[in-house]
């Protein structure tokens, strides 16, 4: 993937300012795309782009202007069908390159911004049609490419792949919106179109923009809705169809001109995709994993399983606490966002060995667990659907201690067990049910904000999601709803943005997701829950799909979330030396950005420090603390020149 850049043009602009301007913001990008630096002026509009070379090397330099028409595009990602949608669209259009890009522009031209229903990929992309003095900016369904907005008081309009692009470019100061970020700390990341930027918005998956005289028009393309399904099939006939289905879609996405590899995490979904690319490439798949020092996080065991039941060509990095801790503030500055996880720090390691290795496209197994219902997350919300049938039951909440066996929680007697999970048991018909444990969680970080703070806040986290849920969804069962959650915020806000697109990007490394193929989606929300979630056994159409495939083994684990260590990397003795983390936790740091209690945050560190096991609440409190710290700090830093880069910018007459 690769970075785009670019604005409408606003009052006191003109060439000279505009390229200056237009340069720094793609100089802000050049992580996402070393390969290539561009930029064209346009009248009305100026457009950039950060190039990583994936399919046509040669000819698919960007922006990319028809030479009939004068529309130009820039874009981000990649459309796995190109091949197929070249040869429909041969009949009216003389293509140039063997590029995708130059299908979009060709889709485009054909189908206006109704050209993204076309598309099987996964894409951000800006048009500007100087016939209309349009501009279409578009981001894929799933929300694998970022997209960001910022506008001004003239009417003008800003975009980019990532935040500080626009702050490079100065429409916006870095300055922390205040909403974005308790949205962040509450729901994992936060909501479109909020970010955690004042200033900066998020365009909703699915979007499409179209911007003409100062006005904004948006529609949606998709949304994970209930349907009507088939109860009659057996689980067999669907476990034929989904691995053909998803089969195919690995197929497609080892469409590259560069070498394609695999993550490797030792569970069922990386393990199923990486035997499918394997079979595919005939044997000559390279795969990657990380590895914890910690045991309580570590997989390589079953990693190595793997790897020798498929005989792909290995190779993983071990993590420590003190590593993790080392990585916080670039990790920070690329994910442009609070996290109350420090997982993405280890992606990032992970990404950096890929890039080193020479590998620029990595396929994943992110969304099975979303659309085949695999997170505990949804077994716990079955088991609290059947407990609220009986709230006075003492027997039934005692299921949820099965789901989190990693979790001091699971340690501790029933009644903090059922304390714990009696959160909104009374309103099993309230959108957020499903998630009110884990939104009480990050609700729990509220305690420690400052009270300056609390007083500039203008929203509420959870009214917001609830709000933004469709009524379709909201009139659907507890999983449907619970899936709608689990795409819409956690898996497009920070699985695929923090932890994915952010973390692989930032060496340039171009993440592919065959389970968010439309059609594998599509087939998924098709499916009977029983079929995916069969009493409290997750993914168990999947696993039939698998059988045959994988080790056995695989097909036996429950689920093993990606977790890394928290505690470790921020206080203690791994810890030590951390100057970066030490300064944003000081109370003149915590002081100067007015966004946490120093003495609350002091007191937490304590406990934390002197606790063997300290609980999930607290760790997620103390990396929320850290990494909002941090974030502060690095965006600041984001409007600092980059001449080398700025000077490889070429600029296109």
């Amino acid at each position: 993937m690769c970075g785009i850049a670019g604005f409408l043009r606003i009052a006191g602009g003109g060439s000279v300012v505009d390229g200056q301007r237009l340069r720094r913001m793609v100089a802000a990008l050049e992580h996402r795309g070393p390969d290539a630096l561009r930029g064209v002026l346009e009248t009305g509009v100026a457009l950039g782009h950060s190039r990583l070379s994936i399919v046509d090397v040669a000819g698919g330099q960007q922006p990319m202007r028809d030479p009939l028409s004068g529309v130009v595009v820039v874009f981000n990602g990649e459309i796995f069908n190109h091949v197929e949608l070249r040869a429909d669209l041969l009949a009216g259009y003389a293509f140039r390159t063997r590029s995708d890009t130059e299908v979009v522009l060709a889709a485009f031209l054909r189908w206006g911004s109704a050209c993204v229903e076309h598309f099987n990929g996964q894409f951000a992309f800006a048009v500007w049609d100087p016939r209309t003095r349009e501009l279409t900016l578009a981001r894929d369904p799933m929300g694998i490419c970022p997209l960001f907005v910022a506008r001004d008081a003239h009417g003008g309009l800003a975009f980019a792949s990532e935040g500080k692009a626009l702050i490079a470019g100065g429409f916006v100061d870095g300055t922390l919106d205040e909403d974005g970020v308790v949205q962040a700390l509450t729901l994992w990341a936060p909501l479109a179109p909020r970010s955690a930027l004042r200033g900066v918005e998020a365009l909703w998956p699915g979007s499409v923009v179209r911007v003409r005289d100062g006005r904004c028009t948006m529609t949606t393309t998709f949304e994970p809705l209930p349907v009507v399904r088939d109860e009659r099939r057996s689980r067999a006939s669907w476990a034929e169809e989904l691995l053909a289905t998803l089969d195919d879609a690995v197929a497609l996405r080892l469409r590259a001109d560069v070498p394609v590899a695999a993550y490797l995490s030792g569970g069922l979904d990386s393990s199923l995709v990486c035997a499918l690319a394997q079979r595919r490439l005939g044997g000559s798949l390279r795969t990657f994993s990380v590895a914890f020092a910690e045991a309580a996080f570590d997989e390589r065991a079953h990693q190595s399983t793997v790897v020798s039941a498929l005989h792909t060509r290995h190779k993983g990095v071990e993590i420590r606490g003190a590593d993790i801790g080392a990585l916080l503030p670039l990790v920070v500055r690329h994910a442009e966002q609070p996290l109350v996880r420090s997982a993405p720090a280890p992606f990032f390691r992970l990404s950096r060995m890929v890039s080193d290795d020479g590998i620029r496209v990595v396929l994943t197994g992110e969304g099975a667990d979303e659309f085949l219902l695999g997170y505990d997350l949804y077994r716990e919300a079955k088991v609290r659907a059947f407990w609220a049938k009986q709230p006075s039951s003492s027997l039934r909440p005692l299921l949820l201690r099965k789901l989190y066996p990693y979790l001091r929680l699971a340690t501790q007697g029933d009644a903090v067990l059922r304390q714990f999970f009696r959160s909104g048991l009374d309103d099993v018909d309230a959108p957020s049910f499903s998630h009110r444990a884990r939104f009480g969680i990050g609700a729990r970080i509220g305690r420690f904000l400052s009270g300056s703070f609390q007083e500039r806040l203008h929203r509420d986290p959870i009214a917001d999601v609830e709000a933004a849920m469709p009524p379709a969804v909201r009139r659907g069962t507890v999983l449907e709803r619970a899936l709608w959650l689990e795409v819409r915020v956690l898996l497009s806000g920070y699985l695929l943005s923090a932890q994915g697109d952010r973390m692989l990007l930032g060496n340039g490394v171009e993440g592919r997701f065959p389970f968010l193929d439309p059609r594998v989606v599509k087939l998924a929300l098709s499916m009977p829950e029983r079929v995916r979630l069969s009493a409290l056994n997750e993914k168990r159409v999947l696993k039939e799909a698998a059988a045959g495939l994988v080790p056995p083994v695989v097909l036996r684990r429950k689920k093993f979330p990606n977790r890394a260590p928290i505690a470790s990397a921020i206080v203690g003795r791994c810890a030590q030396g951390n100057d970066a983390v030490s300064e944003a936790l000081s109370p003149r740091a915590l002081v100067e950005a007015d966004v946490f209690d120093a003495g609350k945050t002091a007191r937490l560190l304590e406990k934390v420090a002197s606790s063997t096991m300290p609980s999930e609440a607290d760790t997620m409190t103390l990396i929320g603390i850290v990494t909002t710290q941090l974030l502060s700090r690095e965006m600041k830093s984001c409007a600092l020149a980059r001449p080398d880069a700025e000077a490889r910018v070429e600029l296109l007459s």
